[in-house]
């Protein structure tokens, strides 16, 4: 089956403002902002985020952000970069993987022990100084990336998850690209923009590259359109017609999408 080539423009405009909605796929929307346990300070919040965020990669994404909040419900030192390395490495081990599940256990406690050093030495153990360094978003990123395990794709989450929760102000948020992930390229595949749903650099570049074009061009922030496509590829309805998935998951109730030419 030939599968159409939809607009990225108009898939920008359609799944951000079904998002917005709450409509379809999106009726009970659960980012990573969305986890952040009740009555928390602003600097919990922080942490909070900073310690979940980089252990989700390669696990289930629910089951690890439901265990977060079990932790913290019990013993939110573990929250805490100064307890945190006053831990036997065995009991943190134990802790993490009891309440968290991370899929590699020893990566984790490194991360933990190694960016909780970090956070402490330079940043004062609050995540959210590195924001006050300096006003440019490309800044900001850049020393994101100098943490353990912060690369292009959770560097950048942990980015979002910070502007989006705290609604931080910084300069050049469009140049900041979308952090992409197996959902990102299948969908970007199916919709006929890409050739192939091969996770190879030069294959997540380019879909990086054609959601910032495409978010750009309709004045959309990629911090909005990221979260909702990473729901609509993790939790949407998925067929071997993904045109009619797109209708069903967005309640298009039969609106014509327009093709690329």
């Amino acid at each position: 089956m030939t599968r159409k080539k939809l607009k990225a423009t108009q898939l920008v405009v359609l799944i951000t403002k079904a998002y917005k909605q709450k409509k379809g796929v999106f009726e009970k929307r659960v980012n990573a902002e969305d986890w952040i346990p009740a009555s928390l300070t602003v600097q919990q919040k922080a942490l909070f985020l900073f310690y979940v965020i980089q252990l989700d990669y390669a696990t289930k994404s629910q089951r690890l952000y439901k265990g977060a909040q079990r932790l913290w419900t019990h013993e939110k030192n573990y929250f805490d970069p100064k307890f945190i390395l006053k831990q036997d490495k065995n009991k943190l081990t134990f802790t993490i993987k009891k309440t968290l599940s991370p899929r590699y256990i020893n990566e984790a406690v490194k991360r933990w022990t190694v960016n909780s050093k970090i956070l402490l030495a330079q940043y004062s153990g609050n995540p959210l100084n590195i924001f006050k360094l300096s006003k440019d978003s490309q800044v900001i990123i850049r020393e994101i990336y100098k943490f353990r395990g912060f690369g292009p794709k959770i560097g950048n989450f942990f980015f979002r998850t910070i502007v989006n929760t705290f609604n931080l102000k910084l300069d050049n948020l469009e140049q900041i690209l979308m952090p992409v992930d197996v959902h990102d390229v299948r969908l970007t595949n199916e919709w006929g923009l890409i050739n192939t749903k091969k996770m190879t650099p030069a294959n997540v570049t380019k879909v990086k590259q054609i959601w910032k074009k495409a978010c750009n061009e309709v004045n959309i922030s990629w911090l909005i359109f990221d979260k909702a496509l990473w729901i609509l590829g993790s939790e949407g309805k998925r067929t071997d017609n993904p045109e009619k998935d797109l209708e069903y998951n967005l309640e298009l109730k039969g609106r014509r999408l327009k093709t690329r030419r």
